[in-house]
């Protein structure tokens, strides 16, 4: 079946205000009198762009949502809300339709004051922490790739598994044990790899087979891991990935697609062989920018695509902190991948709405010109594990912030040449 004319993509994209802080409630409440003023404001902006109106109605919470319909008189978008943000979906479409089909959802956002990122007080522009679910299938079953060949899907899980330079740099920051979408190298996944081996050795796979097999792991028992076959079952038969960090606007939208449909159409002829890697294999040197780039830039370059027009993702995944004063000419930060640690869980009956991270816990990536260089975090002399990248050397480090006052030190020639406050952010 051919991939790019058959597979449909839709989405649930996310967006929140430049002053979201401002409203108690915002963030972890999904009904608040600031998110129906913006949800109605952006229903409305939409709607002038598409030539039609707005409809009021409820969502499956009996929220208040908002129908967007075009000039034809078809909902094309419904805006509604969520604990952390609000949220658009859209209907699906094919790969060539996404960025005509989506641009009035994004123009319309843009219009009523919306972004697609929450603003920090250090200058890093950071994720909605729900960020765009990609819901992938078909306008039928007879017509959904992932309907007709199961083993797609059990290899995609797979090569995702032995790829994470394909997922960790497209989720939120919060991703990880217990986060909005759990990564497919962690512990919580990891009772499904043993029979998804045994699925990927099989001749022939049926749908319903597939989740059968799979009914006792987290993919399918937790919509939140990354992808999930929680919603792989009749009539839609749609394969979920959750935690798509949200895209800025529909060319980037149309870019998280692309490398999906060249992933499906590869999968069609290739066979996946499921690594296994050793517990936090994953973490540290590996889970940062330089180590995922140099990974994502080979393989992307393989399934024939470019890699350059992906590196913003990189980018806003690992921001550049440059807040403050007093930068430091030859030092670079970047703030990495922090250890996610859940202090509370706020649940909607059995639905979790709200966990609450305890953001003492902070990850840093390091770049220094050379190894000559010391660094300390108050008293202490740290220790990185300095790795040459060719024009410097790079290091990760995990920090805990028991003393607002602290700082990170760079050090050459005896001298601090930087000083860093991890709890305010910014340089000092």
């Amino acid at each position: 079946m051919d991939i790019r004319k058959n597979l449909s993509f839709g989405f649930e994209q996310t967006f929140t205000t430049t002053d979201w802080w401002t409203e108690p409630g915002f963030v972890s409440t999904s009904d608040t009198p600031k998110k129906r003023e913006r949800m109605l404001a952006c229903a409305e902006e939409t709607a002038k762009v598409l030539g039609g109106k707005v409809k009021e109605s409820l969502d499956i919470w009996n929220h208040i949502q908002y129908e967007v319909i075009n000039r034809k008189g078809e909902t094309q978008f419904f805006v509604t809300m969520d604990p952390g943000s609000i949220e658009v979906k859209t209907p699906p479409c094919l790969i060539d339709q996404i960025e005509e089909v989506n641009a009035p959802m994004f123009q319309g956002a843009l219009n009523s004051g919306l972004v697609t990122y929450r603003n920090w007080w250090y200058g890093v522009k950071g994720g909605t922490e729900g960020g765009c679910h990609v819901n992938m299938g078909g306008f039928k079953a007879a017509t959904n790739p992932l309907h007709h060949d199961p083993k797609l899907v059990a290899r995609y899980f797979a090569w995702l598994h032995n790829h994470p330079e394909f997922h960790f740099p497209f989720m939120g920051p919060d991703t990880g044990p217990g986060g909005n979408a759990q990564r497919m190298d962690e512990h919580e996944v990891e009772n499904a790899l043993d029979p998804l081996a045994d699925i990927l050795s099989r001749q022939s796979l049926g749908a319903d087979e597939l989740r059968s097999l799979l009914a006792d792991t987290t993919l399918v028992k937790e919509k939140s891991s990354m992808p999930s076959l929680t919603k792989f079952k009749g009539p839609d038969y749609l394969l979920e990935d959750r935690g798509q960090e949200a895209p800025y606007n529909e060319k980037e939208l149309l870019l998280v697609c692309e490398w999906r449909v060249k992933l499906f159409e590869k999968l069609q002829h290739e066979n996946v062989v499921l690594e296994k890697f050793p517990r936090g294999y994953w973490h540290g040197q590996r889970l940062s920018s330089v180590f995922l780039w140099d990974r994502f830039y080979q393989t992307a370059t393989e399934l024939g695509l470019n890699p350059q027009d992906y590196r913003v993702f990189f980018d806003r995944q690992f921001p550049l902190l440059f807040g403050g004063h007093n930068l430091p000419q030859t030092v670079q930060l970047r703030e990495g991948r922090r250890p996610r640690i859940i202090t509370n869980v706020q649940k909607r009956g059995e639905t979790v709405i709200s966990k609450t991270v305890d953001t003492r816990h902070k990850r840093f990536e390091m770049f220094i010109p050379d190894g000559s260089w010391s660094v300390r975090f108050g008293a202490e002399y740290l220790a990185p594990d300095w790795q040459n990248f060719g024009t410097g050397y790079f290091a990760t480090v995990d920090l805990f912030i028991d003393n607002k006052d602290k700082s990170i030190e760079f050090i050459s020639q005896q001298k601090i040449q930087g000083r860093f406050n991890p709890t305010n952010m910014t340089w000092e």
